[in-house]
């Protein structure tokens, strides 16, 4: 498309019924004026309100000198445009992907500007516009039916950018939203929750004496500078608790191993979240554990509500030889598929999941039972197949919003379903069904 036909789709949506440049205008306060009104900015040109002068106190040379100014260059920029789109084959004088963007931003939201900008030019108007405010801008994503969508402040994102890289300042609990409860299932050692008996499973009712409106919320509300103070209220079965804790710096660990005390040739290995360098301190772990003379290893993902998706592909392709781990698509049916190169740990293992191994874990649970490279153990797990995208804006306020549905390696969706496991069982049991499984 050439650079005038951009020129004349943005402006023909911005005819407002008349080209008001076309026609005259009075003050029917003050009688008609004595000089004409001339447009100085040239993108409103074509609804400016002309205000003209009587016949006898006009100006013709004045205004025809001019005219013959504006036409002249008006004509000189006509012909730069046509020596770089026509003679010297530039398509745009941008880039291709800034100009969609900006025929995009207009179609979408140029009436919108041009409004406000009108407004803020009003001699008389008594205010101008606000910008959308956070609220507001919190109100619209909450509302377009994802139900992991949310909007961050600048403040707030700066808190979970933290999580995601081990290091925030909170109280050192994990949680989980379920249905419209908000419910602790990780409460990490030798932190204010720890101290204070917050315990898992219990439901968060209010933070400061009033409701979040989801997990999100909650997080955003818990976090905080370190040294300061929050109440957090809870449901434990019948009764509600009330914790007052101090916020501190949480600088927690991804991984968690060690060698289980009866079986000195089986490693244990838990992972609690998929943060940046889960995958490195995974891969350390099994070489720590294999140097200490295991040969055979439990991986649990149980209350593991997932995380960042690239730290559990790369556990996956460390894992499993030459095989696909994954695909995923977008809206408008474009495939992404993930696979493991030739190299494997191959590893004697079995996975331990339950109700709430989410998102990222179900990525690798699916992975790792359809490539049979280990035996799944527990419970169905939660079965949330799709994931997010956040980005972040220049004012460093962010949005996340689901851009993808993920297939196991069989296809199959996990969003709604979960995984089911090879070997069904609760509590105790699974750990005895992980023992007599490696056994065999």
């Amino acid at each position: 498309m050439m650079h005038e036909d951009l020129i004349e789709e943005i402006n023909k949506d911005k005819k407002m019924g008349l080209d008001l440049s076309d026609t005259a205008y009075y003050n029917v306060d003050d009688g008609v004026n004595d000089e004409p009104l001339y447009a100085d900015d040239a993108e409103t040109a074509d609804v400016v309100a002309v205000v003209e002068a009587p016949e006898e106190t006009k100006k013709p040379k004045k205004r025809f000198s001019l005219l013959v100014a504006f036409l002249f260059g008006v004509a000189v920029c006509l012909a730069a445009i046509t020596l770089c789109t026509q003679v010297l084959g530039i398509r745009h004088l941008v880039a291709d992907e800034t100009y969609d963007y900006y025929i995009d931003l207009d179609k979408s939201y140029g009436k919108y500007y041009e409004i406000m900008k009108m407004i803020g030019e009003d001699p008389i108007a008594e205010s101008e516009p606000e910008e959308i405010s956070d609220e507001t801008l919190k109100t619209i994503v909450s509302s377009i039916g994802d139900p992991y969508a949310a909007y961050y402040t600048a403040s707030e994102y700066e808190e979970i950018e933290k999580r995601y890289l081990g290091d925030y300042v909170g109280v050192g609990i994990g949680v989980l939203q379920e249905g419209k409860d908000i419910v602790i299932k990780t409460v990490f050692e030798d932190t204010p929750a720890a101290e204070a008996g917050i315990m898992t499973d219990d439901v968060i009712v209010k933070v400061d004496g009033r409701e979040p409106a989801d997990v999100d919320e909650a997080v955003s509300m818990i976090t905080g500078e370190a040294g300061t103070k929050v109440k957090i209220t809870v449901r434990r079965g019948g009764e509600t608790k009330e914790f007052d804790l101090t916020r501190q710096r949480i600088e927690s660990d991804s991984v968690a191993y060690n060698v289980l005390d009866a079986h000195p040739e089986i490693g244990y290995i838990k992972i609690a979240s998929f943060i940046k360098g889960t995958d490195d301190e995974f891969t350390m772990a099994v070489k720590d554990l294999k140097s200490k003379g295991c040969t055979r290893f439990i991986m649990d993902l149980r209350d593991n509500g997932g995380g960042l998706t690239e730290s559990s592909i790369n556990i996956a392709d460390y894992l499993l030889p030459a095989c696909k781990i994954m695909s995923e698509n977008t809206k408008d049916g474009t495939e992404t598929v993930y696979n493991s190169d030739a190299t494997s740990a191959d590893l004697d293992m079995v996975i331990l999941v339950n109700g709430n191994t989410a998102s990222a874990s179900e990525i690798l649970a699916a992975a790792l039972q359809d490539n049979k490279a280990g035996t799944v153990i527990g419970t169905k797990t939660y079965g949330k197949g799709v994931t997010q995208l956040m980005r972040k804006f220049s004012d460093g306020s962010a949005i996340k919003l689901t851009v993808t549905e993920y297939f196991r390696p069989s296809g199959e969706t996990v969003n709604g379903i979960g995984i089911i496991p090879d070997i069904e069982a609760e509590g105790e049991e699974v750990l005895e069904e992980a023992l007599k499984e490696l056994a065999q």
